[in-house]
Parts: C-alpha cells; structure tokens; sequence
C-alpha cells in the first residue's frame, strides 16, 4: 500500500524539534478524553517509571506566590495559498490533522533552545507546586522524560488524587499524561511565538462503511487502519527521509470547527491516495462530515484540543 509514494531525501527539509511520544493514540480524540482511572497502568509508568528522573528535575524547596499564566495564539494562514515543505506531526484521524507550515521554522528551533536553557537553568524552581496551582486549560511547560527536554503544552485534564496532567504538547499536537513535578509555569517570553501547530481536516475524503459493524466513521477498525497507516506514511522520525508536502487551506465553514485542507504528498493528493488504497472514499461535499460527526467540536477537551471558542473565531482563524 501507498507504494506509489517517491521518498525524496533532500537537504533542503529542515528537521523539527523531536516530538514527545504519546502513550494514547490510536483510539482518535477519544483517546484524549482517557481518564487516569481506566489507564493502563504499565504504560503510565513508562512516563516516569525512573524517580531518579523526578529527582533531578525536582530536589528543592522554593515558596510560590504568584503565577501569571499567558495564553497561546494559533499561527493564522491564508486561504488557497500553497504552503511548501510542510511536516504533519500528529493526527488523530483523517478529519483531525496537526500541521506545522514552517514559516516560522528558524525562530522556532531559536524559542525551543533558550526555553530549554532558562528551564535547565532553573530546574529547581517552583519545585512544591501543587497539582491545585494550575486549572484544565491552562498553558505550562512540560518535562518530557523520554526525551529529557522542555516542551510547550497546555493542560487537558488533572488527577488530583495521582497528581497527574494529560498535556497537549502543543507545537506538535500529541498528548500524554505526566506527573506534576513535570510542569512548570510558561513565561511570557516563551508565550510570544504562535503555536506551530494547527490543527485541519482533511478535504474531501470521509471514512469507509466498517464490513463488520456497518459503522461510518474514523473509530471503526477500518477507519483505525487508516490513520495508523497515514501516520506510518506522514510522521517520519529523524532515520527515514522526509516527503515533500505541501498544504492548501480552503475557505473556513462555519458548520465545521477545523479548516478544511489539500495536502499533496510528493504532488500527489493526499485523498485520491487514501481512496484508491482502499483506506477511505472521497466526497463531493465536505458537509456529509456534519452528518457523520454532529458533535465534533462540542467536547471540552476538542475546545482546548483545537483552540475552538467561538464561532467567530473559527471564521476568523485563516482569515
């Protein structure tokens, strides 16, 4: 499958900041929604199965009195203007596609490196916050223990009994839950650079009928298929050559909370692939989407998943 796919390696792609791993995804949205409670325990641990990572990153005693806590803005785009040598850094499904357009590539990698560095420098402080310092929604920085760096992210859920956060790292789109000793507080000089990533949906393309349940949506095994084959294609780590893509932003519709988008993978569409591979069928009309999803957008977390808080700002994000 996708064997008509042209891997180019070129020098020209530069390569992003790694993306922390996420424990939840192949379930779609819903996997953001995971209560601590029902997790799987074992893959818990792996974020913080070494305390010696928790004590290195959190051994003092500082007092804390107040927090200011900035707010991130989504990059805005034009619409039917091409964007070259995109890199798509998450999906959930087909309909729910994290994009990075890299205009801001350079001062990007330059805001990442000085917040490592202020962190590092600073590692002990706001060592005894508590998991009631900070609210669902809220916007922080993240301590990833696999990959042993900071990470801008915004606050999903909290277990205050396990003092745990499921985190949205938002300039790459994935989640996961980590302790409170992770989070740290975001400063506003790390606030004025846009998200990197936004979120689309794919245009013209809808799931396929599930042969077993009859179902039309992402969430079926088929639809499951799908968007763990594009992720194989789309998210390549650093070893594998990255493809050449290039995004289209097609107007914003107001009965949808996502831009819609023509993504071509080394100039060929995105969709007519998912279609002739069988994974899913294309649609003349992306409103068969509100039929199949009626919700979508409605949940909480999708509101601090896409940045969706009112109609008009959906109207206006690509403005």
């Amino acid at each position: 499958m996708f064997n008509n796919i042209l891997l180019k390696n070129s020098n020209e792609f530069k390569k992003p900041s790694p993306s922390p791993l996420t424990e939840f995804a192949d379930s779609g949205v819903a996997s953001r929604f995971t209560p601590l409670s029902s997790a799987n325990n074992r893959k818990l641990n792996t974020n913080h199965d070494d305390d010696d990572d928790y004590q290195s990153i959190s051994t003092e005693y500082h007092s804390v009195s107040s927090i200011s806590k900035p707010e991130l803005r989504y990059k805005t785009c034009v619409p039917y203007m091409q964007y070259s040598n995109c890199l798509i850094t998450y999906l959930d499904h087909p309909s729910a596609i994290f994009i990075q357009i890299g205009q801001d590539g350079e001062r990007f990698q330059q805001m990442h490196q000085d917040l490592n560095r202020y962190y590092m420098d600073n590692i002990n402080s706001y060592s005894n916050i508590s998991a009631n310092t900070f609210n669902i929604g809220d916007f922080c920085v993240a301590y990833s223990t696999r990959y042993f760096e900071f990470f801008r992210a915004r606050i999903l859920n909290i277990d205050h009994a396990n003092q745990q956060f499921l985190i949205i790292y938002v300039d790459f789109g994935n989640s996961e839950w980590v302790h409170i000793k992770s989070i740290r507080p975001l400063h506003t000089e790390f606030a004025e650079l846009e998200m990197q990533c936004i979120p689309v949906t794919l245009s013209h393309i809808l799931p396929k009928k599930d042969s077993k349940t009859g179902s039309i949506e992402w969430n079926t095994a088929t639809g499951k298929e799908c968007t763990r084959t594009l992720r194989r294609l789309l998210i390549k780590p650093e070893s594998e050559p990255f493809l050449f893509v290039s995004v289209i932003f097609l107007s914003n519709e107001m009965w949808w909370p996502l831009p819609f988008v023509d993504i071509k993978v080394d100039g060929q569409d995105l969709a007519e692939i998912l279609h002739n591979d069988g994974f899913a069928r294309l649609t003349r009309n992306n409103k068969e989407l509100r039929m199949i999803y009626p919700n979508f957008g409605n949940h909480p977390n999708e509101h601090l998943i896409f940045n969706i808080q009112s109609s008009k700002q959906i109207q206006n994000r690509c403005r």
